[in-house]
């Protein structure tokens, strides 16, 4: 992994984060070199992490953490059968 650069300290503070945990996450998933943004979301973490890769590609620079709204999986099967019914 390329070395992150979290410029949101103060939310990583504000939601009791380890930075282990941050990078954690950001290993999970699999960064294009000309991708400018990385959005990356796990219902066990719980937070979305926004960042983009430096101009370089030698590093991920970290700027938001979103928290997540609470994950639950539904079933829209009855969406399915209104929109049948119509």
């Amino acid at each position: 992994m390329n070395k992150v650069i979290i410029e949101c300290t103060e939310l990583v503070d504000k939601y009791e984060l380890r930075k282990e945990d941050i990078i954690k996450q950001l290993e999970t998933i699999e960064i294009e070199k000309d991708q400018d943004f990385v959005i990356a979301y796990d219902k066990d973490f719980g937070f979305t992490l926004v960042g983009e890769m430096s101009k370089n590609n030698n590093s991920i620079i970290l700027t938001n953490i979103i928290k997540a709204d609470d994950f639950r999986e539904m079933d829209n099967s009855d969406l399915f059968q209104r929109e049948q019914g119509d």
